[in-house]
């Protein structure tokens, strides 16, 4: 009898055992999870929110809007934008929240943030309008501070709602480019240079996705979460990866062709090389993020 409890103890080790290293393992690896890294005493984040709360829904048809009717809506999006600026003269962290609903309210918050860019670009559409294109710049220039400072810190939602705003921005840029003087072709060049290496690698962006779901769906229950979804997950995550390092080469193709137009005006000629930009018009010569050459002159 005493041989047979024995053995029937040894077969419920054996089958569990399994099951125990699992879960120590997790715990193990929330326990040596870093600690996330705390909010700036003043957050801007929580100011790009309200901004972005005061926008007026209108705002996202701004492109089929005549001029007088694109003057008014500017006007009542002046507050916003005033608020919008201050806030990002500080520093902009995403204040995270781990828990299996946070992203129910947050996504409003996003969507949010999203028509506070279009309200960046309603105010620089009317600027290009009254053919102030140099001072549109500047408008489009607050669009790419607004996408860097609403992702960073965040989770992988934070970074593909940041893309969609600067990517707007961007092809603004690149409409006007042709219209710009020497000025301001400079300074928005060394503008892109300077919030491109501020920008969050996409590493950076993975661990803090990785870390919150740790935190949000703890232990046991993370990894079946992570394993009912990781097939739709690998797949979603490489087309994430690959829009990002593609909006990054188009950024980055943006900042030479800028600087180049700079360059013309300045000299009479454009530049025969990339080389020739740096480093009188940009800091060094920007790389493609997939290969790490160095990038070429717009053939266009």
């Amino acid at each position: 009898m005493q041989q047979n409890v024995r053995s029937r103890l040894l077969l419920v080790f054996i089958l569990a055992f399994p099951f125990l290293v699992f879960f120590g393992c997790f715990v193990f690896i929330t326990d040596q999870l870093p600690a996330w890294p705390p909010l700036p005493p003043q957050n801007g984040y929580d100011d790009l929110v309200k901004a972005g709360n005061m926008v007026s829904s209108e705002t996202v048809d701004y492109q089929e809007m005549a001029e007088p009717r694109l003057v008014q809506l500017v006007s009542q999006n002046a507050a916003a934008l005033s608020i919008a600026r201050a806030a990002l003269s500080n520093a902009c962290v995403v204040p995270v929240q781990f828990s299996t609903n946070y992203m129910d309210a947050h996504l409003e918050q996003l969507s949010n943030l999203k028509r506070l860019g279009i309200a960046f670009a309603a105010g620089g559409k009317l600027q290009e309008m009254e053919n102030h294109s140099n001072e549109a710049v500047r408008s489009y220039l607050e669009m790419v501070r607004l996408a860097n400072a609403s992702a960073r810190g965040g989770v992988l939602i934070d970074q593909l709602v940041g893309i969609a705003i600067e990517a707007m921005a961007t092809s603004r840029l690149q409409n006007i480019l042709p219209q710009l003087d020497a000025a301001s072709s400079h300074e928005a060049a060394m503008e892109l240079e300077t919030l491109d290496a501020q920008r969050q690698t996409w590493s950076q962006v993975m661990q803090q996705e990785q870390d919150w779901s740790y935190r949000a769906f703890p232990g046991l229950r993370y990894d079946l979460e992570r394993i009912l979804a990781r097939r739709i997950n690998a797949s979603a995550i490489q087309a994430a990866e690959r829009k990002f390092n593609a909006h990054i080469l188009k950024t980055r193709q943006l900042m030479i062709d800028l600087a180049a137009r700079a360059y013309e005006l300045d000299k009479g000629k454009p530049p025969a090389r990339v080389a020739d930009l740096a480093p009188g018009y940009l800091k060094s010569v920007p790389r493609d993020p997939l290969t790490g050459t160095a990038m070429n002159l717009s053939s266009r």
